[in-house]
């Protein structure tokens, strides 16, 4: 199948004493090895090639399924499948077991196949065949055997330290162990954990594992809610047409024929399965994290990144839980991670993306382990039996992406076409006809409403005449409807118009009416303060014609020689006093200005008497002026 060995593993092969004996006299330039006679012998009894015989057998035996290829390329997939097996697990039984350094990092298996070349593989490895179950294991065993050799490791020591380990389980291995990916994957890595219980390991779901599993499925729930409402789903129809089983499978099928299925009991019904697996397999929740969480080491930021490229998706939460699993793992090995019987812990895992990461990162021991890996050294080095066989060839599935429509893309779609038909078979056959116009436009923008139109109609062609005419006969009352909608809205429109219009003719009646109340208040007051404003006036300039005109009597009856002082006496404090009060006041003695004043305060007083403003005033002359303009 195209091995390549490197010259250093072939001489750490041969020089092995328990299988190979040096030729001697030979000189150091041409040194020769034979095998020992006796494993010489087990050799030859060993099938020439058993797996080319399961080939042959399943290939005449579905003939008629694989009918694009012969017998010879159908060859070359499967040799080209099982050097993919051999490669990749050499690669990591060689990092378990002798913790070498890898140059070089084997592609992910289904990174070699097209979808057509994982479909045929996936049903040679789904074949009930025991033999073929026996060669694959076989091809396994050879690898461990590999890396054993090759590392100068011994089997009786990673045999005992089988039994030492402690398994940190993924959030991918809890899903699968309650059926949420499928009932085949479940009874997978349920026989998987019960061959490792019986070969003595102990299993811990970490603190951020199990954040992750709660926060996964209520953000799958919130997914689900999100395409509500929707009716009954056929179960075997979202699985004929989902990527593998999921989460919206899953509660379909738990979903089917029940009374009550609200999310709630949903959820309780997943966290009683929880609740179950953790008892059945004595898991421990381990919540006390080796570092401290509240100052996060800046290394599971590096990690979440790292993680985050190889895995290829802009998801953040899921990276940065593994690349706190990654830390957290490290931490608890405190070191002791130099061989695999010093080494406890490991993080136990579905995602080949996670151990490819590992494969890079990891220089002694690896932090995960693929279920398959570790199946494969319990099964060799404590027991077997054909089911448990069965079990370990059932990992070997090629994981298929099909690129078609995604899970959330089905949910709608089959959500919309649940509202208009909850009969299983119209389903079926609504995305049928979708998938034969390979979904055209119906994932593009609102895709449960898009589901829900063509699934209208599609179901609507048999009454299309009938709905026609009631078309007919709706747009018909429609319009007669309209009609009087529309007369009703101008009447009423008429009669809110004429209320309008009397309710300002009133208040503009009201409003002149009070204008013109005031204004005659306004008018009497105004009088009366030009009344004393004349009063004033004429006390004023009347005092002081009478104070001249004495004056001028005095001075004519006495004469000037005796009025002369008194005039310059008197007239003295009439001079200083206007001229005292500028200079302390700021302002000259105005009488006319005094006059206003008083009268002003009299205006004011009058304005209290009489219940008067002209603010109000003033305000009224305004509202009756819009209602002028609006009129």
């Amino acid at each position: 199948m195209g091995l390549l060995f490197s010259e250093e593993e072939i001489k750490k092969i041969v020089k092995d004493k328990d299988f190979f004996v040096e030729v001697l006299n030979r000189s150091s330039e041409d040194i020769k090895y034979n095998l020992q006679e006796k494993r010489y012998s087990v050799l030859c009894s060993k099938p020439i090639d058993e797996m080319s015989e399961v080939i042959e057998n399943y290939f005449s035996s579905h003939q008629d399924y694989i009918v694009k290829l012969t017998i010879e390329s159908f060859k070359d997939l499967i040799y080209r499948y099982l050097h993919s097996i051999l490669d990749s697990n050499i690669s990591a039984y060689s990092h378990f077991v002798g913790s070498i350094s890898i140059d070089k990092i084997p592609k992910m298996n289904q990174e070699l196949f097209n979808d057509e070349e994982i479909d045929i593989i996936n049903d040679f490895v789904k074949w009930d065949n025991d033999a073929k179950n026996r060669a694959i294991f076989k091809l396994v065993n050879y690898c461990i055997e590999y890396a054993v050799v090759v590392n100068n490791s011994s089997e009786d020591v990673l045999s005992k330290s089988l039994r030492t380990k402690i398994f940190y389980l993924d959030n991918a291995i809890l899903y699968r162990a309650l059926g949420i990916n499928g009932e085949t994957r479940r009874r997978r890595t349920i026989s998987f954990l019960k061959k490792c219980k019986e070969s003595g390991q102990k299993f811990v779901i970490s603190k951020f594992t199990r954040i992750e599993f709660f926060n996964t499925i209520e953000y799958h729930l919130q997914q689900l809610n999100t395409s509500t409402p929707f009716g009954q789903i056929s179960p075997r129809t979202f699985r004929r047409y989902a990527n593998g089983d999921g989460f919206y499978q899953f509660y379909h099928e738990w979903r089917d024929g029940r009374i009550n299925y609200g999310f709630d009991i949903f959820k309780t019904h997943i966290h009683t399965l929880y609740k179950k697996l953790v008892k059945q397999f004595d898991i421990d929740e381990d919540f006390k994290v080796p570092f401290n969480e509240q100052e996060e080491p800046s290394v599971i930021a590096i990690y979440r990144d790292e993680i985050q490229t190889v895995k290829k998706t802009n998801r953040n939460e899921p990276h940065l839980m593994d690349a706190r699993n990654m830390f957290w793992i490290e931490c608890i090995r405190n070191g002791n991670n130099i061989d695999i019987a010093s080494t406890k812990y490991y993080f136990i895992t579905s995602d080949q993306k996670l151990q490819f990461w590992d494969k890079n990162h990891s220089t002694n021991q690896p932090l995960t382990l693929l279920p398959s890996q570790w199946m494969g050294l319990i099964l060799k080095y404590v027991s077997r039996s054909s089911d448990d066989y069965k079990s370990f060839i059932s990992f070997m599935n090629l994981p298929k992406d099909n690129s078609v429509i995604s899970e959330d893309e089905l949910q709608a779609v089959m959500a919309g076409i649940s509202e208009m038909t909850e009969e299983f078979s119209k389903q079926e056959s609504i995305i049928e006809s979708m998938v034969e116009i390979k979904f055209g436009d119906i994932l593009k923008g609102n895709i449960q409403g898009n589901a829900k139109a063509y699934a209208k109609d599609k179901l609507e062609k048999e009454l299309e005449k009938q709905l026609e005419k009631k078309e007919r006969e709706r747009l018909e009352q429609t319009k007669a409807h309209d009609n009087i909608v529309s007369q009703i809205k101008e009447e009423a429109k008429k009669l809110v118009e004429d209320s309008e219009r009397r309710l300002r003719e009133e208040k503009h009646r009201n409003i002149v009416k009070d204008i013109d109340s005031l204004e005659r208040r306004q008018n009497g007051i105004m009088e009366q303060v030009d009344d004393r404003r004349t009063l004033l006036k004429v006390l004023l300039f009347g005092g002081e014609v009478v104070l001249i005109t004495g004056w001028i009597i005095m001075i004519l009856k006495i004469g000037w020689d005796k009025m002369e002082m008194w005039t310059y006496l008197i007239g003295l404090p009439l001079f200083l006093f206007p001229n005292l009060f500028f200079a302390i006041k700021g302002r000259s003695i105005n009488l006319i200005s005094y006059i206003e004043r008083i009268c002003h305060n009299y205006q004011m007083q009058l304005y209290a008497k009489y219940d008067f403003s002209d603010n109000e005033l003033d305000e009224l002359k305004k509202m009756k002026e819009q209602i002028e303009r609006t009129h």
